[in-house]
């Protein structure tokens, strides 16, 4: 008998987080279910969601990614089965597809570049999922491009071609969206623009182990800077708001830094739209604009600029478009599934 998943709280949709159009009321339930499950270094968050994307509950467990991926996979397997009950009692809808995003450069016998996630290296992850949740098949597919997925089609990427989505979190990655599709490079690989390398690191930084561009805009690495200026309460947004002026020289160096990523970005694929997510756009109104200034001087053709629909959980609303996209025809299905 396996034991019941170790959660750390059941939570509704995060306020600042918009959906799609409700399919169903009291009076009119969905008329089917999926379930999108969202796997982190920390923590793994599921969705049971309708047919339109609304998610209709939230679960959260914490990954123990020390303890091996076994251990993870059957406690969010056991949570998949009780948001199946849930879809059935409380909504009389049966849960029709499922889908799973991950860190990491997501093969289909191995997951490549995800330190945070040990032992995950040889994980045949879509098999294995479908192993533990009983069913024939799960889609997989890397966190971020699954974050453009869902502003792809829910959010700020719609009708955007071609479109970047940039996710300025822990971590750093982007998307490349073409006509409604997204790019992923002959490696899976398209889009780990935490290994470009801004001008100043060695040319085998990556060779080394480093990821230079991620050293410079990476959650981690501002939030410890705020700390060593503005003390140890201090968040990597923090330095966007400071009137210290150390913080706000080291902000000003950090989106300079920025907008030449995403300069020499737009300059290769000339998009239509940039969209920006992840925890550094909890500064947004003071971030936006002026990137809107740097890139005005550093493209001939500047692009629009926008900030995510999705901020904190995109990654989570593209699983559920993962999944709901299992349900298509076959013909019509997208080209994400990096299984």
């Amino acid at each position: 008998m396996r034991e019941p998943p170790r959660m750390l709280t059941e939570t509704p949709p995060h306020p600042h987080t918009h959906h799609s159009p409700v399919s169903g009321t009291a009076d009119t339930p969905p008329a089917h279910t999926v379930i999108g499950v969202d796997f982190g270094g920390t923590k793994t968050e599921l969705a049971l969601a309708d047919p339109h994307g609304t998610i209709l509950i939230r679960k959260r467990l914490a990954t123990l990614a020390e303890q091996g991926p076994d251990q993870a996979l059957a406690r969010t397997a056991e949570a998949v089965r009780q948001l199946a009950v849930e879809s059935e009692t409380r909504f009389d809808a049966p849960v029709a597809a499922h889908a799973a995003v991950a860190p990491g450069i997501i093969q289909s016998h191995r997951i490549l570049l995800t330190p945070n996630l040990p032992g995950w290296e040889e994980l045949s992850l879509s098999s294995r999922l479908a192993e533990e949740f009983g069913i024939p098949t799960v889609p997989v597919a890397n966190d971020v491009r699954a974050g453009a997925l869902a502003e792809l089609r829910l959010g700020e990427l719609r009708d955007a071609d071609p479109g970047l989505y940039i996710n300025l979190g822990t971590g750093l990655a982007a998307a490349l969206t073409v006509g409604g599709h997204i790019v992923y490079g002959a490696n899976q690989a398209a889009g780990e623009i935490a290994y470009a390398n801004p001008g100043d690191a060695p040319l085998d930084s990556v060779a080394a182990g480093r990821a230079p561009l991620e050293e410079l805009l990476g959650g981690r690495q501002l939030a410890e800077r705020a700390k060593e200026l503005l003390g140890d309460t201090a968040t990597g947004g923090d330095l966007f708001r400071s009137s210290d002026p150390a913080a706000r020289a080291l902000a000003q160096q950090t989106l300079t830094v920025l907008a030449m990523a995403l300069a020499n970005m737009a300059s290769l694929v000339d998009p239509a739209r940039i969209v920006l997510g992840g925890g550094m756009m909890s500064a947004a109104d003071l971030i936006l604009p002026e990137l809107e200034r740097l890139l005005a001087g550093a493209l001939p053709f500047p692009t629009e600029l926008r900030i995510a629909r999705f901020r904190r959980d995109a990654s989570l609303h593209g699983a559920i478009v993962l999944a709901l996209d299992g349900l298509r025809p076959p013909g019509a299905r997208p080209d994400l599934d990096a299984s």
